[in-house]
């Protein structure tokens, strides 16, 4: 039930489609996302926008980790023998990545090189790694998604502190995906894929979190992947099956729908904010290879720290 009348709609645009030479056509590879049919050529996630003006995207199947410059130039930062999904910014001005493959990697965009950050929890590997946040007092959240949902709820949030304290918050996660925190850092945000939902965590002084509680709810084969939030405290859902980004407010408020361009694709996987002002929203259409955006109103929070702490 729903008593708010039906936000507006806002249609994205295509930003750049990436280059045919730059596809990994006919390359084999193991992994495969959540849909039918064939591998991809590429599969578009992770966006994040670095001080400099320029988007860093991964393309997880093929191991590799791509830059966009400000003039829409591509080129191949990394490619390495690992499944990236998600990427942040670390206060160096490296990447930590969450790697489903090999676990939370570290990336250095100067040489080129990716390094092992958090490979083992108490000696077992992980899932697999989905996304990770970096907290402005260093604490790192990622997701530990793997092939975890409604009959195998075991998926998996971590807090790994800045003095190396890795702390699991969420064992019975159902396919955790994206994260955001909010603009005070009080809660945290949390794609449950399978569970068509987003969980919302309250972070207490101490580390912990109690009374986790269901923030948003939708429908469709995929739920919600990447997550954002911005200086307003509207938290941006992309939903890949049903074409969107959902925007609702810090109270679960509807406030806009933003769908995928009339020439883009339906997986809208992940977002970013960039641009000089950090009013452009850039979108992942993973299997068309495209990168989307729109106008917004205000800044987003990514975009706000990253000037901060880096």
């Amino acid at each position: 039930m729903n008593f708010y009348p039906a936000p507006p709609t806002i249609q994205a645009e295509v930003y750049l489609h990436i280059p045919d030479s730059l596809r990994c056509t006919g390359q084999p590879t193991e992994w495969r996302g959540g849909f039918a049919g064939p591998a991809s050529d590429i599969f578009l996630e992770g966006p994040i926008c670095t001080p400099d003006g320029a988007l860093y995207l991964v393309d997880v199947p093929y191991g590799r980790i791509l830059r966009l410059d400000a003039d829409k130039q591509v080129t191949e930062s990394v490619r390495y023998d690992g499944e990236p999904n998600g990427l942040a910014l670390l206060p160096d001005g490296c990447f930590a990545v969450a790697d489903y493959k090999q676990g939370i990697l570290k990336f250095d965009p100067v040489s080129g090189k990716t390094s092992p950050l958090l490979t083992r929890r108490n000696l077992e590997r992980f899932k697999g790694p989905n996304d990770l946040i970096v907290a402005s007092n260093g604490d790192l959240y990622f997701t530990d998604q793997g092939q975890t949902g409604l009959t195998d709820p075991t998926g998996c949030v971590y807090r790994l502190s800045s003095t190396g304290k890795l702390d699991c918050l969420v064992s019975n996660g159902v396919s955790p995906n994206g994260l955001a925190l909010s603009p005070d850092e009080r809660f945290l945000y949390v794609a449950m894929t399978r569970a068509n939902a987003v969980w919302r965590l309250p972070l207490h002084a101490d580390g912990s979190t109690t009374k986790v509680g269901l923030f948003f709810q939708s429908f469709g084969n995929a739920g919600p992947d990447g997550l954002k939030v911005d200086e307003e405290g509207n938290v941006l859902i992309c939903h890949p099956s049903l074409g969107s980004v959902f925007v609702v407010d810090a109270e679960g408020v509807p406030k806009a729908r933003i769908v995928t361009a009339l020439e883009g694709g339906k997986n809208l996987t992940n977002c970013c904010f960039g641009g000089e002002d950090g009013r452009t929203l850039f979108i992942t259409d993973s299997l068309k290879g495209n990168v989307q955006y729109v106008k917004w109103h205000c800044a987003g929070m990514d975009w706000i720290k990253s000037r901060k702490t880096n």
